[in-house]
Parts: structure tokens; C-alpha cells; sequence
């Protein structure tokens, strides 16, 4: 939404009767999807009176014009004819298509088959608010996340353990070798290939990328509003009870989920979803996912895997001396440099996004026509005593409620994703030594002190406080180059971090098994303190937030 009067096309509308004419629809009038194969089954909701007319699921007594909504207040009734939904996954088909394109760019026998993809729905499970002037793309990746990272996890898991598996048995050519850091085992043969990190790769981006095909884990996959398929977008009656229908749409719906993007907030329909949701759907949940957030999961996933594949070649290249180590894990980082400094201009987004929730102002928000501006702002002084009041509950409660919606910098499942690179590269290591021959006591100290202790635990922290610096000093100090400069001095803070990680573990496994166990213990016990140390430093923040909104709702 947010684009048009239309949420989807451009139109504009003169005024009409304030009293229209009884007009009967015929449910046929929207087009049979029978035959769709992105039906869904209808949602089961309680029953609910509607504000002004009947109950919900009941036809309406007269018709839901625009002109008897805004006459008559019934912005949140619900015009059960034409509640059509499409399942989440079945929206991301195609590589996302349907979201590629706003619909105003596309010709009117595209547009017009929309429709076709929706099925008539009782509710919704989740309402897809978002803004057309954000590309589709980072809609579509943020989804594909937010879906499909249990399904990364799943094809990970299976496909590293066939790496696995082959490399140990030598079905999997392993050209290369490694010399083995135990002193009584140099002469040993260590053949070497980095297949589960190659497989782990493979894995991983399959899982998303085949996301919108994988059958529902458990029950059916979630039916949602998506406003392109949602509203008729040709057929001009269907179109008009569609984007006025909004408030009704919002109240079957179980959840908002806000696509926030930094165009979002200066568009008035989706202004009006916010409003229309909490007053229809007093017990919704309301989801904020702004975008940046799976942009930088996947810059984070294709920066760890190109440094673990050059610290395979250093592995190949076999680096001994404390010196070439150090020069190695520097070599091997490079791409983490590139990859904080453009997670610095990507948690840029998180300070717009907390400026524009701060200093919101209902005037400036723009739609297409006057008709829409007060259809909207009427409705919002209805529920809200005034458009100040609005104001101020958008820069208070609201934003207390999105922002808490939304805690972490990265959430723990996106960090586990990350983590899996290292721990898959860990694994080639382990097979090398075992087809060397060196002896199983020796393989069980690296597996746990460098498997686990470190690229487990350590890199779990590594990654954490990078991101931290990240978000902490997001902000430019100095303007032009001075900027990569400040980006140098994060990225040393973590080599240095990484660095004194790896040094303990590698003393660690060549001291012995006990040794080993301690610092993997040791490492782990860090790496939950640090997540309990996020959990006080995100309520500290939102408090302050909250502190903030206060103080904005008892300003001048």
C-alpha cells in the first residue's frame, strides 16, 4: 500500500452522490480461482459485530461504497464478498514476481489476472503492509528469511552431513592435503577438500530459495492480505470496495506485519493501516520487520562464506608461523571489512527508522486525492479524539509497541545461520586428520576446542560484537574517506577479538582432550552471558524509547 489512492493504481476520483443507489452484487462478480493453484482454505475466526451493519460474514444490507463509508463512519466494516487472501509461500513463487513489479507499471492484461491468485478467505493470518515505492526485492528477500530459515537450517544439516559422510568414506576426491599442528604427527598425509563448506553453502541457499515449495511444517502455511491480489485491479467497483475496505481487511486479520522501509511512514494508507489496526484489532499483534535486517543477514552469510573460502586456501597453503597466521587471519577477514562497513550504511536504516517514529506528523503524509486525505483523517479523528492525539500516539505507544515488537540487532536464528559457515569449514579440518591417521584422541581435542569452543561459541561472540560496533557507531564521525577510516578501526576491534579466540583454541587442543573440554566450556558459558547481557542492554533501550515517548506525548 502507500503508493495510491488505490493502494495499487493510480486514479483519480471525483465526488459522487452522498447518497448512493441501492446496488445488489452478485458474488460472481470477482473471479472463480477454483482452479488457482495458489487457493487457500479459508481461516476460522469468532464471529464480530460490526460497527454499524450486521455481523461479520453477514452481507451487507446496502452497498460499501466509499461514499456510505466515509457518510456513515464504517471505515472498519467488513465487506466479507471480497475477503480473498493468497498463502504466504504462494506469493514467493517465481522468485517473488508478484512482487516485483508495482502493479501501475504493468499492462491491463497482467493486472488483470491478479486477482486469480487470491481465494475467497474467511480472515487473515498475517496483513502485509508495505509501501510500493520500496523494490520488491528486498520485500521478497525479507520474507524468504523470515520463512525459509528453519528450511536453510534443515538442507544445511543434511547436506553437510553427506559432505560428511562422502569425504570420510572417499567417494569425494580430496586433492589437496594439510599438515597436521600436532609436532609428533608433521609427516603425516592429511588429504584435504573443503566439501562441507562447499555442500553447506549449496545447502543453505537451496533452502531459501526453494522456501515457497516446501510443503507447511506442521498444520498449513499462513493465509495472508496481499493488497495486489487482494483488490481487484481493473474491474473499478471491485477495486474501489477493495482499497476502502482496508479497515475490514485489518480486523479479520491476526497480525500486522509492517514491511518497513524508509518511504514508509510518509505514505497516508499506510498511516491508515497502523491506525485502522489497533482500533479494529485491539488484541492484534503488530510486527515490525524492517528490511535492512535480512539485507544485512545476507551480506553477513556471503561475507563469512567468501573469508571461509580463503581460509581454506590458507589451510592448503598451510601457514605455521605465528607471523604468516596472524597475516593469514587478516587475509581471511579482508571481506568482513567490506562487509562491517556496508552493515554500517545498512543500520543507517535503524536510526531513520527510530527518527521518523520520534518526529512523525500526520501532515506530512501524502496521498493521491483529497477524497482519500479525508477519508483517512476523518477516520483517524474518529477513533482518536484528534489528528494531534494520533500524532502523538504514533510517536508514544505505538512506537514502543513496534520497537518492541523488533529487540535485537539480528535475531539468534539469523546468527545461527551465520555461524553454521564456520562450523561446516571446522568439519573438513576433522575428516582431514581422521584419513591422516592421526589418532582419535587428537581429533576429539580439535573437534570440541576448535569445532565447537571456537567456531560455535567464539564466533557467536565475534559476530555479535561486530554487529554491535556496527549499530553503535552506524553514524559517520567524519564525512568522505575519513568514514573507511572509522570502518578500519571496528574491523581491528574484531580481528583482534577473532584473533585471540582462535590463538586460545588452537593452544588449547594441542595441550590435550582436558584442555579442550575446558575451553570449549569456557567459551560457551561467554557465549550465553552474552545473550543475557543483550536481553539487559535491549531493555535499557526500549526503556529509554519509552522514556522518549513520554516526554514527546507530554511536550508542547
Amino acid at each position: 500500500m502507500g503508493l495510491s489512492s488505490s493502494c495499487c493504481q493510480e486514479e483519480e476520483l471525483v465526488e459522487g452522490p452522498k447518497e448512493p443507489p441501492e446496488v445488489v452484487h452478485s458474488h460472481s462478480r470477482a473471479p472463480s480461482s477454483s482452479s488457482s493453484s495458489d487457493a487457500v482454505p479459508p481461516v476460522a475466526v469468532p464471529a464480530l459485530t460490526s460497527p454499524s451493519a450486521g455481523t461479520l460474514g453477514s452481507r451487507p444490507s446496502r452497498t460499501l461504497s466509499k461514499w456510505s463509508r466515509l457518510q456513515d463512519m464504517r471505515h472498519l466494516e467488513v465487506d466479507a464478498e471480497i475477503v480473498r487472501g493468497i498463502s504466504l509461500h504462494a506469493s514467493l513463487r517465481n522468485l517473488g514476481l508478484l512482487w516485483c513489479k508495482s502493479p501501475i507499471d504493468l499492462a491491463e492484461e497482467g493486472r488483470r489476472h491478479l486477482y486469480d491468485r487470491s481465494a475467497p478467505v474467511v480472515a487473515y493470518d498475517i496483513f502485509l503492509s508495505h509501501t510500493w515505492q520500496t523494490p520488491g526485492r528486498y520485500k521478497v528477500l525479507s520474507l524468504l528469511f523470515q520463512a525459509g530459515w528453519k528450511h536453510m537450517l534443515q538442507l544445511w544439516s543434511v547436506s553437510v552431513v553427506s559432505a560428511f559422510v562422502l569425504s570420510f568414506c572417499n567417494v569425494l576426491p580430496l586433492p589437496f592435503s594439510i599438515v597436521p599442528e600436532f609436532a609428533e604427527y608433521h609427516a603425516h598425509h592429511c588429504p584435504y577438500f573443503p566439501w562441507c563448506l562447499v555442500f553447506s553453502f549449496v545447502g543453505s541457499f537451496l533452502g531459501l530459495v526453494l522456501t515457497p515449495y516446501f510443503p507447511a511444517l506442521c498444520g498449513r502455511h499462513p493465509v495472508c492480505f496481499l493488497d495486489v491480489v487482494s483488490i481487484h485491479q481493473v474491474d473499478q467497483e471491485l477495486m474501489e470496495r477493495g482499497v476502502y475496505g482496508l479497515g475490514g481487511f485489518l480486523r479479520v486479520s491476526k497480525e500486522l506485519r509492517v514491511l518497513w522501509s524508509a518511504p514508509y511512514l510518509s505514505r497516508l494508507w499506510c498511516v491508515f493501516e497502523l491506525a485502522a489496526y489497533r482500533k479494529a484489532n485491539p488484541d492484534g499483534r503488530m510486527v515490525l520487520a524492517p528490511l535492512f535486517i535480512e539485507a544485512g543477514v545476507l551480506l553477513s552469510l556471503l561475507g563469512t562464506y567468501f573469508a571461509a573460502f580463503l581460509f581454506a586456501v590458507g589451510f592448503a597453503l598451510d601457514w605455521q608461523s605465528l607471523e604468516i597466521r596472524f597475516v593469514g587471519y587478516v587475509l581471511g577477514l579482508a571481506p568482513i571489512y567490506v562487509l562491517m562497513h556496508l552493515f554500517r550504511r545498512t543500520n543507517m536504516a535503524k536510526l531513520k527508522l527510530l527518527s521518523d517514529l520520534q518526529t512523525f506528523d500526520l501532515a506530512q503524509a501524502d496521498c493521491r486525492t483529497d477524497f482519500d486525505r479525508e477519508f483517512i483523517h476523518r477516520a483517524i479523528t474518529e477513533w482518536y479524539g484528534s489528528k494531534e492525539n494520533f500524532t502523538q500516539y504514533v510517536r508514544g505507544p505505538l512506537r514502543g509497541e513496534l520497537l518492541g515488537s523488533n529487540k535485537e540487532i539480528l535475531p539468534l536464528q539469523y546468527i545461527l545461520l551465520v555461524s553454521t559457515v564456520t562450523f561446516s569449514a571446522s568439519l573438513d579440518n576433522i575428516i582431514a586428520l581422521d584419513l591422516g591417521q592421526v589418532p582419535l584422541y587428537w581429533q576429539l581435542a580439535q573437534a570440541i576446542a576448535n569445532c565447537c569452543g571456537f567456531h560455535l561459541c567464539w564466533f557467536v561472540m565475534f559476530l555479535k560484537l561486530c554487529i554491535f560496533l556496527c549499530d553503535r557507531f552506524a553514524a559517520p564521525m567524519f564525512p568522505g574517506l575519513l568514514d573507511f577510516v572509522q570502518t578500519f578501526v571496528l574491523f581491528g576491534a574484531g580481528v583482534a577479538f577473532y584473533y585471540v579466540g582462535a590463538e586460545l583454541s588452537r593452544r588449547a587442543y594441542l595441550a590435550s582432550l582436558e584442555a579442550s573440554i575446558a575451553w570449549a566450556l569456557s567459551a560457551c558459558l561467554l557465549a550465553v552471558l552474552s545473550f543475557f547481557t543483550d536481553r539487559i542492554v535491549n531493555h535499557r533501550f526500549h526503556s529509554s524509547q519509552r522514556a522518549d515517548g513520554s516526554a514527546a506525548r507530554s511536550g508542547p
